[in-house]
């Protein structure tokens, strides 16, 4: 894929600016600083049988008839930049994200195409993100049979790539099969049914989507896998709350929004990270110490292994949006 010099992470000023305040541009600064020794350990050994492999992921299989692809940015490719998947049923074929691109997006249709005959019937996105989305259009694009695929999404989720996103493709979201904002929807592909359930904490919007009667559970940006997670939206006591209902849930096989696809092991160690993160922040409230203070001592603790971070502003971040919300009323 070609790339305009001078940019950031291998992303040109035009496209940085487009995914700027996203989990993308977390993910394009993170690339463009961390070391090829952490690049490789947070692409980590693959879960299932790889089916497909290119600069930007693998896609894995993880249950029959069920595709994780685990999207490796830090290598410098970020066609896809996040994970996603794809499950088949008799009838129909699912895809998980919109991802960053269009090519990304048209590479995982081509996917499903030569695994399951057929292209994606539907197509669910997590959050707004656009890291998540930006490859709609291609996503949702018209199969053999000339109908193009039906997205499924949030209301809220919806809104806010209208609104945040630039470029976002308005009639694909009118069009939207729009979840119900307390009970989500299940999605019926013949033999197959997936459970979309509504959630928050990473954005005002996020979702899960549990394959049912298998152990898979695609978790969106709620959870993250071996990299420190963006707090850039983030309402942190709704984030832990979300990530614990995603635990309470009993998948084996949790694919993240970023990182190696995940065991309920690596689920609770997210969990004591995240921890970790709100004890730093209410004891700096108890201190009285600003958050740039907070972060600059923070350590994600030995036993949690390694997190790929950026920047200590990262941590900054994290404690900070646990400052806002423990600071008392005015």
């Amino acid at each position: 894929m070609t790339r305009a010099a001078g940019g950031v992470g291998g992303l040109d000023r035009r496209g940085f600016l487009h995914v700027a305040g996203s989990c993308a541009a977390h993910l394009a600064l993170v690339g463009a600083a961390v070391p090829s020794a952490a690049r490789r350990a947070w692409a980590a050994t693959p879960r299932g049988r790889v089916v497909a492999a290119e600069p930007w992921g693998r896609l894995e299989q993880v249950h029959e008839g069920v595709w994780a692809l685990v999207s490796t940015p830090l290598t410098g490719d970020r066609t896809t930049l996040c994970n996603g998947g794809i499950v088949a049923g008799r009838d129909g074929v699912l895809l998980l994200e919109a991802f960053g691109s269009d090519a990304g997006a048209a590479w995982m249709a081509q996917q499903a195409r030569a695994l399951t005959g057929r292209a994606p019937t539907h197509v669910a996105v997590t959050h707004y993100h656009s890291d998540h989305t930006a490859g709609l259009r291609a996503a949702c694009a018209p199969g053999e049979a000339g109908a193009r695929a039906t997205l499924h999404t949030t209301a809220v989720t919806a809104a806010l790539v209208s609104t945040r996103n630039p470029g976002s493709p308005a009639d694909l979201l009118k069009d939207a099969v729009m979840l119900d904002p307390a009970n989500g929807g299940t999605i019926d592909l013949g033999g197959r049914r997936v459970a979309i359930t509504p959630l928050d904490g990473h954005t005002p919007s996020d979702v899960t989507v549990r394959v049912e009667e298998t152990p898979v559970l695609f978790a969106g940006d709620l959870v993250w896998n071996g990299m420190f997670p963006n707090y850039v939206d983030a309402v942190p006591s709704r984030l832990t709350r979300s990530v614990r209902a995603v635990r309470a849930a009993g998948a084996r096989t949790i694919v993240p929004g970023h990182g190696a696809v995940a065991t309920s092991a690596d689920l609770d160690r997210y969990l004591a990270l995240l921890d970790s993160v709100e004890a730093a922040a209410r004891a700096a409230v108890r201190d009285g110490i600003t958050a740039g203070k907070a972060g600059d001592a923070y350590r994600v603790p030995a036993a949690l292994g390694e997190w790929v971070l950026f920047n200590p502003r990262y941590f900054e971040r994290a404690i900070g949006a646990w400052m806002k919300e423990l600071a008392p009323a005015p």
